[in-house]
């Protein structure tokens, strides 16, 4: 006769122990949204959940995943910091493209202006009466 007492208490149920396992996964669930890239820049934009690294195209967008309902997120540019996103989740509210997104971020760099030129003088041209 076999009696296993208190090994029951042992045993974790699936999900019991995943917020151990990954502290700074605070919310357990995925929101998923856009990153709009409005500028002629290609920008870079490290993954959450891995140690990959997400491109967005000038003028282009991605969907991106984050695991809390707030994040911050740094574009990067030939390496250096571009632009920050501060993400807020609030499921289902944004749609986008037939369906609906958890939050919509847009990079958005002013562009430098261009060289002012100045207007060219016009010589004034006198009208003439007639006598």
């Amino acid at each position: 006769m076999l009696v296993a007492t208190g090994v029951a208490g042992a045993i974790d149920t699936p999900g019991q122990g995943a917020p151990q396992a990954m502290p700074e996964v605070r919310d357990g669930v995925a929101y998923t949204g856009i990153i709009k890239n409005k500028t002629r820049y290609e920008v870079f934009i490290p993954s959450e959940n891995s140690d990959g690294t997400l491109v967005i195209p000038p003028n282009s967008w991605i969907e991106y995943t984050i695991w809390t309902h707030k994040s911050d997120v740094t574009a990067y540019r030939e390496g250096k910091p571009f632009y920050c996103l501060k993400l807020a989740a609030h499921p289902q509210a944004y749609p986008f493209m037939c369906k609906k997104y958890d939050f919509m971020a847009e990079i958005v760099k002013p562009e430098p202006a261009g060289k002012y030129k100045p207007m060219k003088k016009r010589k004034r041209v006198k009208k003439q009466t007639e006598a």
